[in-house]
């Protein structure tokens, strides 16, 4: 594990990268998205998966630690999994475990189908620190149209159970459950909030559609934005997303774009700086995206200049439970670290 004189050395050389406009970057990425299968057992309709082909593979263990060694120096928050359901990796267990060893902190993100009591229990003794409960609905009606092979009464019960697990193991595990706003979501959404105002869940997250399908999106949102104030703040502290396969790109959503390397074959510091991340770098300071399509349009949140600082400066793993209170701010009481896009 770095040190906290290690950590910070690090974020204040990201930071002052970005500021200064800086395409070779210091260090390593602060979080890594380390994709540990693309396998799912669910179709839902808001995915990128209605639209893209991903293998039902799983990534490796080794690759996995190799990954995880050579960041280890870096690293403050690792996210082991990415288009898939993690827990359909059996060896998803090893990773979480593998990152506690090295004072890495993890978080997963479920459709919670797959979640007996023995994987609640598992889950907890390997040490992760943060779980996302996906959750679309608060009727059966639309949980099951939108998280299609799910049953709306066993998942919410195997969530329960999780709590009550973490209650009984006294376990500090963040938890969120999270709802997609879609079309035939939205006016559920207070009852959702209600229905989970349960001991144990820290934060509802009421998440934006970030991909825009036709028939889930809410009608009139076809995810068009404005050009960026300012260059993609995720190129300079993470996360980088690294495919089951090893391959890496610049973020979660360029992908299935140009690729910035392979973390089988280099090592994740010389990823941060290869030739292409170096020059999606330099098209984002000189705001020419003409060659980055999914850069032009993306989805990622935008936030104020000062909170973009900030993130930099205050430990990944409490930024990522900070992010929903700031999203209920934003939507709820009108009170926004988000630039106005309007």
């Amino acid at each position: 594990m770095a040190s906290f004189s290690t950590q910070v050395r690090n974020r204040l050389g990201l930071l002052m990268s970005y500021l200064g406009r800086r395409s070779r970057v210091p260090g390593g990425p602060l979080t890594l998205a380390i994709e540990s299968t693309a396998k799912c057992n669910l179709f839902c309709p808001m995915c990128p998966r209605e639209k893209l082909y991903f293998p039902p593979r799983n990534m490796q263990l080794s690759l996995f630690r190799k990954i995880v060694d050579e960041s280890k120096d870096f690293l403050e928050f690792a996210v082991p999994y990415g288009v898939g359901e993690p827990l359909l990796n059996p060896e998803i267990y090893d990773m979480i475990a593998y990152c506690k060893s090295l004072g890495v902190p993890t978080g997963i993100s479920t459709n919670a189908t797959v979640l007996p009591e023995q994987a609640c229990r598992r889950l907890i003794e390997a040490g992760l620190d943060y779980i996302i409960f996906a959750f679309d609905g608060a009727t059966p009606e639309t949980f099951e149209k939108y998280r299609k092979g799910a049953d709306f009464h066993k998942v919410r019960a195997n969530i329960l159970a999780f709590l009550k697990i973490k209650k009984e193991m006294r376990s500090r595990i963040f938890c969120i459950v999270q709802v997609v706003r879609l079309k035939d979501n939205a006016a559920e959404i207070p009852e959702l909030i209600r229905m989970w105002r349960v001991e144990g869940i820290n934060e509802v997250r009421v998440k934006k559609d970030e991909v825009h399908n036709e028939g889930s999106a809410i009608p009139g949102d076809n995810g068009s934005r404005p050009p960026l104030r300012h260059p993609c703040y995720l190129l300079w502290r993470g996360p980088m997303y690294i495919h089951y396969d090893g391959t890496v790109f610049p973020c979660c959503y360029i992908y299935p774009n140009e690729p910035v390397g392979h973390a089988g074959k280099s090592t994740l510091k010389e990823i941060w700086n290869s030739e292409a991340m170096v020059r999606l770098r330099e098209a984002h300071i000189r705001q020419e995206l003409g060659a980055y399509p999914a850069c032009r349009n993306c989805p990622a949140a935008r936030p104020r200049m000062a909170v973009t600082a900030a993130s930099f400066l205050i430990n990944t793993h409490t930024v990522r439970k900070a992010i929903p209170f700031f999203e209920r701010l934003a939507q709820m009481r009108n009170i926004s670290v988000f630039e106005t896009l309007k």
